[in-house]
């Protein structure tokens, strides 16, 4: 397929030369503070911080209770020390030499190698360097995945499932009871119990995936936790304001240790872990990857497996090599069970974490997942706003299960048939089975409707791909927030004398984001500042719901996978709302596809007459603006569909349609004398502590791994593809189904295509996390 983003790129030979050159600059130091990025006029000098003390903004924030319901600008202040102490932390790990066995000292070799192999006698030691960077990091998150779900279940060990009879009975009045704020009994952190910072990330990413919060906790009965919000002050209080190192008190650590059974340092805890066989459910002991065993001999690197027209031919062996490592977080993980010799990987896991929860629906009337909420993600009722779906229509899936079919499944989908893929094939045998669905629905009818077509969908949507026991991969929900966290260190609001007037004018903004998703039946997406707002008010679960709710009628969701096409669309559209609706540019910067947005949907005539709008996106051109420290659209959730020839046709027409913006935007640059808008060819990331040259430039591309081999799930694709996995149950998709409306509500990239690309960005998406039929924002 046809990257999107590369075909945007126009990046010759001088720029690559020129990205050669920068990549020698040392990135140890932090860049210098940019320049506000909203103009300084509409700033009050009451709120400028003196120069000399660059740490005044954030270093004492008094963050008590608050009564109100969008968040306090000294929240959002908290929240970016917290992404600071993020970034500082992923640059640590990802550069520490030899840690989880993952080591460079073969660099200097291959260089001696390509100067022999290669006709120019280069070879890229950065993007090795950055491969292997990027390994030890994915290790590590993959290691607090784990001792967060240890973490989580040391806070509430008691569960409390939500069973199919408190469903009915009920009429979902249960669940409805349990998310009201009145009757909530939250946990109390302080410096003697936050966990470590690398949980903290973990849970701070699974937040904000609302929907899918709340849905794992009020399943499992964990509704303390979920009414607990991110414990702003004794984070604030925990991270150094100068080294941004997060610390506690020894009693803290001691406190985790006792409760976890685990060391505090993420990197003091075994180098092997376990896993649960799902054939014979045996503990088996595995390595948590097998890289440090990369060969070291000469001829291992000079493949004749790598294509004659790969240049850098090292890389692309290193890179293979890395594929074929068989750890738990490794892609290729394969493992023979000790008890019963069957083979056990990551496919059969998923398998398995299906076939347990069949086991828990027989045994215990535990609903399967995906169907807690409503089609409009609410909880049967949220204050005065009802939605009566989730208890009925969305019980299907589990009253299918208890007809037959998970007997069915649990006999046949055994030994070398432990497959997704088989139990796929199950579950469509059994929606064409007239009897299975007749005595499900207690009806003589059996086609299946809508909503019982969409609550399979969504059922499925928690498996493939998964094998976690979330709603979905925190592995690549954390490597996704990544893409966040390197912008807000690059923008570094935190030492900029105006933060006190960004914060609140960003608040501002998101209100304003909020009420087009409420007033307009179109996905919204959010810019830099508003997604730092947005993403700040989700840490607060319970306040995000009431206050989304009583907005819109809809518990907006913050969908985790969005096609990079529907976000260029949905951010076109979003830009040209607000723009009318308050008269001020959405995204203030000068880049080249900014230009291109807003010149589509600047009129000729606004421009003649000089309206407000026009007046307003000329004034953005007399502050100077670094594109790379712009609020841009926020594309941390930006993925890449594969296998999709109608989105690569789609995609063609739409880089037509912003090449002509953007000549536009330029003859009238032109026109007036003034500079083109700038189209970078290239951009350098130094995600992994190595600048690296990225021919792939434009602003919403997301969560782009330099290597999606190494990860079990790739953080930054999702297959629509047909026969590919995650495909759609046959008979459980159509167009009526799959259309981005609000209530689509089911998880990102459900069964990555189930159900196509429509859906709900921001509601969920009921397939690969598209459109937003009022309810939703992609940011």
């Amino acid at each position: 397929m046809r990257r999107l983003s590369r075909a945007l790129s126009r990046a010759g030979d001088s720029k690559a030369k020129e990205a050669k050159e920068a990549s020698t600059i040392s990135i140890e130091k932090s860049p210098s503070p940019p320049p506000p990025t909203y103009h300084e006029s509409a700033q009050a000098a009451d709120d400028e911080l003196r120069p000399s003390d660059v740490t005044a903004g954030f270093s004492k924030l008094q963050l008590g209770p608050s009564s109100e319901s969008v968040p306090r600008p000294q929240e959002c202040t908290a929240h970016l020390k917290l992404l600071e102490c993020f970034y500082r932390l992923k640059q640590n790990i990802a550069g520490s030499e030899g840690l989880f066995g993952i080591s460079s000292d073969f660099v200097a070799k291959l260089d001696e190698i390509a100067s022999h192999a290669l006709p120019d006698g280069g070879n890229n030691d950065n993007e090795i360097l950055a491969l292997l960077a990027e390994k030890r990091w994915q290790v590590y998150v993959s290691r607090a995945v784990s001792r967060f779900a240890e973490w989580r279940n040391a806070l509430e060990p008691r569960y409390d499932y939500y069973t199919l009879a408190r469903a009915t009975m009920s009429k979902g009045q249960l669940l409805a009871d349990r998310v009201e704020p009145e009757k909530a009994k939250p946990i109390l952190f302080d410096a003697e119990n936050l966990p470590p910072v690398d949980v903290l990330m973990v849970w701070h990413s699974y937040m904000l995936n609302p929907r899918a919060y709340l849905e794992d906790c009020a399943r499992e009965g964990r509704m303390r936790l979920w009414h607990t919000p991110m414990p702003w002050q004794a984070i604030a209080d925990a991270i150094n304001s100068e080294s941004f190192v997060y610390e506690v008190s020894k009693t803290g650590m001691i406190m985790f240790e006792e409760q976890t059974h685990l060391n505090w340092n993420n990197l003091e805890d075994s180098m092997e872990t376990s896993f649960q066989c799902p054939h014979c459910h045996s503990t088996n002991s595995i390595p948590w990857t097998t890289c440090g065993r990369i060969s070291k001999n000469d001829e291992d690197f000079q493949s004749e497996q790598v294509p004659s027209y790969v240049k850098d031919v090292t890389y692309e062996a290193v890179r293979a090599q890395l594929s074929t490592c068989d750890g738990l977080a490794d892609s290729d993980f394969n493992a023979v069970c000790n008890s019963c010799a069957n083979q056990v990987t990551h496919d059969s896991l998923r398998a398995g974490k299906f076939r347990s929860d069949l086991e828990k629906l027989l045994d215990g009337d535990v609903l399967m997942p995906g169907n807690i909420l409503g089609k409009d993600g609410l909880p049967s009722r949220v204050g005065t706003t009802l939605d009566k779906t989730g208890y009925s229509l969305f019980a299907f899936p589990s009253k299918l299960m208890n007809a037959g079919l998970a007997r069915q499944i649990l006999t046949f989908n055994q030994g070398s048939e432990l497959r997704m893929a088989s139990i796929r094939d199950s579950i469509e045998e059994g929606i064409l089975d007239r009897k299975l669905v007749s005595k499900a629905r207690n009806t003589h009818g059996w086609t299946l409707n809508r909503s019982e077509s969409l609550a399979t969908r969504r059922m499925m949507s928690r498996y493939w791909e998964n094998s976690s026991p979330f709603a979905l991969d925190l592995v690549g929900a954390v490597v996704r927030q990544g893409s966040f966290v390197e912008k807000m260190h690059n923008i570094d609001w935190l030492h900029s004398p105006a933060l006190p007037n960004t914060m609140s004018r960003l608040i501002l903004k998101y209100v304003r984001f909020i009420g087009i998703i409420s007033k307009h039946s179109k996905m919204a997406v959010p810019t830099l500042d508003v997604d730092l707002a947005w993403h700040t008010h989700q840490l607060n679960p319970s306040g995000y719901l009431q206050y989304t709710v009583a907005e819109s009628r809809t518990f907006i969701d913050h969908d985790d996978k969005v096609a990079e096409a529907k976000l260029n669309d949905a951010f076109a559209e979003t830009s040209k709302l607000y723009q009318k609706l308050y008269g001020e540019p959405y995204s203030e910067c000068t880049c080249w596809y900014c230009e291109a947005v807003r010149e589509s949907h600047t009129s000729t005539a606004s421009r003649l007459f000089r309206s407000n709008n026009a007046m307003a996106a000329e004034e953005l051109h007399d502050v100077p603006s670094d594109p790379k420290k712009s609020v841009h659209i926020s594309a941390h959730n930006a993925v890449r569909p594969e296998g999709d020839k109608t989105y690569d046709m789609a995609v063609a027409q739409r880089l037509h349609d912003l090449e002509r913006a953007y000549n536009k935007a330029c003859q009238r640059a032109d026109k007036k004398g003034k500079a083109r808008p700038k189209r970078d060819d290239y951009y350098y990331s130094d995600a992994y502590g190595y600048p690296v040259y990225m021919p792939a430039y434009a602003p919403y591309v997301g969560a782009m791994a330099f290597t999606p081999v190494i990860y079990p799930v790739n953080p930054g694709c999702m297959a629509l593809g047909v026969g590919a996995a995650g495909n759609c149950c046959a008979g459980t998709c159509g167009a009526a189904v799959a259309a981005g409306s609000c209530g689509s509500g089911s998880f990102g990239s459900c069964a990555a295509g189930m159900g196509g690309a429509g859906g709900v960005a921001g509601c969920g998406g009921g397939g690969g996390g598209g459109g937003c039929g009022g309810g939703g924002g992609g940011g």
